[in-house]
């Protein structure tokens, strides 16, 4: 029987072949480290997508966290009305995100690119951004890795959804639409 290596897996450079809801992304990863062990459609989605938002020119990210549910990133230039307010202080209806943001902190430029919460990194671009977003954690969201979640959803009678990276494509260009209105309207 051949030994396991014990050596990080090299991860693979990005994809930029890939098209989602009919535009092409900037970066795709495969992160092995947070691929869900649980059998189901999340197993052939990449595990990071960035691009840019062509109607709004902002930055936007899904990524698979901890549990292999998503998250979705809209990324906002010093100056947008929302540039370094936290999450809970944005007031409640002013976006209309599935239960409101839950993420919002500046640009995770420390990271490696495949995980971090931070745009592709290019010629033109800089690190100054303030990212805000949500993450499909809440009690109707499926993550693949959590069975104590699964449980507590079906004792409280609740049937769950994965958040898919294509369903997250649209909650993020709504994000980018809604924030794009706000900074226009400054």
């Amino acid at each position: 029987m051949a030994k396991r290596s014990t050596k990080p897996a090299k991860l693979a450079a990005p994809c930029t072949d890939l098209v989602l809801c009919g535009q092409r992304m900037e970066a795709a990863y495969t992160v092995p480290a947070v691929q869900p062990a649980a059998e189901g459609q999340w197993r052939v989605e990449p595990d990071k997508i960035a691009w840019t938002d062509q109607a709004t020119g902002f930055p936007c990210i899904i990524r698979r966290e901890e549990g292999g549910h998503l998250g979705a990133y809209v990324g906002l230039a010093r100056g947008h009305p929302l540039y370094g307010y936290e999450a809970d202080a944005v007031p409640a209806g002013l976006l209309s995100v599935p239960g409101g943001l839950d993420y919002a902190a500046p640009c995770d430029e420390h990271g490696p690119e495949s995980r971090s919460i931070c745009h592709v990194r290019g010629a033109d671009r800089h690190d100054d951004v303030w990212w805000v977003g949500i993450v499909c954690n809440r009690i109707g969201d499926l993550i693949p890795d959590d069975q104590a979640h699964a449980r507590e959803a079906q004792r409280l009678g609740i049937r769950q959804t994965y958040r898919d990276a294509q369903e997250l494509f649209g909650v993020c260009t709504h994000l980018a639409a809604e924030l794009k209105i706000l900074e226009d309207e400054r």
